[in-house]
């Protein structure tokens, strides 16, 4: 090959390399399109490459600062606080590797809008200030006073990131938007695990039994619920984590359930080491139950109905035994349905005794009950009735044992059997039909008030009645 022809295939191939283009930037724009100086604009720019290169982006700017990536084709850029009246200089240099295009966009600023925050600091789920803790936005730094107030003004009014932080404290970060010319109020949290105790332990009944979804919250100082609550599981165990050190009062509750109510305990605690262990005891009221009267060993059971506490059985207390022609108006008479005789081992072995318990004359009520029981007024019989409304007889009686006819659904459980009289003829009538049953207060004209269920009827009847005549009786428990 010629020399003439080795320089012509050298100029071709420089020219071909001369024919890199440089990327075309096709548009720039700004959001928003102006703004008072602190604002964060955001930058786009539209560029290509014709040799189908593949181009970088940097961008710059005469103060301020980016607040994303700037080799994107899109950044967010800060503007100074300081910049008011001033006009910035935002550049993107787009480059394919070995050629490069910059375009600038100018931005004027318009005088800063300016606000303020307040706040406090407290420990994390308490009303517990925190002092001395640091604060700082936008360049500006101040600490919490005693009672964890703070306040700094003259800040842009602008989104950004106020910080709080303390010495062997837990800091926060938090985003906020400062109103111009007015105060955002904020309310801070920190924890420290050097200031604060992790308390565990377990809820239990008097009887020693785990109690499961109880509650446990500890007290702000001013008495109301702290957020931090913990609810026990099937073992009755329950964790507080970060509770303040100091004097600090735990209330444990449970809510009512369908068998028991408990009261609410109240426990003060002094909070002073890392981990303390508490058992805490709420007293069980069960609605439904049995108790043993210390008179004759007999074994009651009772059950919740409405606001009051029934026997579910009647009374059975035979201290002795009188035949249906014995009848006095004033000394006590104790009479089992179709038995005459006096012996009291014999009429306790009898099935209407066992099933129907013991008719008393009017003397005999007035100290028929056991200890911390008593006979039912005419208003707590009433009570009773209107609780169950509607259908309440129904729901009171028995579903047995009403020779076949005009029995319940027994569905309050107070299980009325028929169980009869005792008459001032001296004979036992309508076991089968009716139950009668004494109260303590009288009916009309000072006589003897009885309230009674029928067959043929869906009413609790009051009755006025002798004081020799037989009832039976239902106790209730005194409040």
């Amino acid at each position: 090959m010629t020399k003439t022809a080795s320089f012509f295939i050298l100029a071709l191939m420089v020219l071909a390399c001369d024919r890199n283009h440089k990327p075309i930037i096709a548009d720039l724009t700004c959001t928003p399109a102006g703004g008072s100086a602190g604002t964060t604009f955001t930058l786009k720019v539209l560029a290509s490459d014709e040799d189908g290169d593949i181009i970088t982006y940097l961008w710059t700017a005469d103060d301020g600062n980016f607040t994303t990536l700037v080799n994107s084709r899109e950044v967010k850029w800060r503007s100074p606080v300081t910049g008011g009246g001033k006009i910035f200089s935002v550049s993107v240099k787009v480059s394919d590797g070995e050629k490069e295009t910059i375009r600038s966009y100018p931005i004027q600023l318009g005088e800063a809008l300016l606000g303020s925050v307040s706040g406090v600091v407290n420990f994390t789920n308490f009303k517990i200030p925190v002092p001395e803790v640091s604060i700082s936005i936008a360049g500006k730094n101040t600490t919490t006073d005693p009672d964890g107030h703070f306040f700094i003004a003259g800040i842009p009014a602008i989104s950004d990131t106020l910080y709080a932080g303390k010495p062997s404290f837990s800091s926060v970060k938090s985003v906020v938007n400062i109103p111009a010319n007015d105060t955002l109020a904020v309310v801070l949290e920190l924890t420290s695990v050097n200031f604060s105790t992790k308390v565990y332990g377990t809820v239990k009944d008097q009887d020693g039994l785990p109690l499961d979804s109880a509650k446990v919250v500890v007290l702000n100082p001013d008495g109301t619920p702290s957020k931090l609550k913990a609810i026990t599981d099937e073992s009755g165990s329950f964790r507080l984590l970060y509770i303040p050190f100091g004097e600090r009062t735990i209330i444990a509750s449970k809510e009512e359930t369908t068998e028991a109510s408990y009261a609410q305990l109240t426990k003060p605690v002094n909070l002073n080491d890392l981990q303390i262990q508490l058992s805490l005891v709420l007293q069980k009221t069960s609605f439904s139950g049995s108790f043993t009267d210390l008179r004759d060993q007999h074994v009651y059971t009772y059950k919740k109905i409405g606001s009051q506490f029934w026997m579910t059985q009647n009374l059975a207390y035979l201290p002795e035994v009188s035949p249906p022609d014995m009848l006095s108006t004033r000394e006590p008479n104790y009479y089992v349905y179709g038995y005459e005789g006096t012996d009291t081992a014999a009429a306790n072995d009898t099935d209407r005794y066992r099933l129907f318990g013991v008719l008393y004359n009017w003397p005999a009520e007035k100290a028929a009950c056991p200890t911390g029981w008593h006979v039912p007024s005419m208003y707590e019989w009433d009570n009773l009735f209107y609780f169950l409304e509607p259908g309440a007889a129904r729901k009171m009686k028995s579903s047995t044992d009403w020779n076949g006819r005009g029995g319940g659904s027994n569905s309050s459980g107070l299980n009325v059997f028929p169980s009869g009289q005792l008459k001032i003829d001296e004979t036992f009538a309508a076991s089968g039909d009716a139950a009668y049953f004494w109260s303590s207060t009288g009916g009309a004209y000072t006589q003897p008030g009885f309230r009674s269920l029928r067959f043929d009827s869906n009413e609790l009847t009051t009755n006025q009645g002798s004081e020799k005549m037989g009832c039976s009786i239902r106790c209730v428990r005194n409040n």
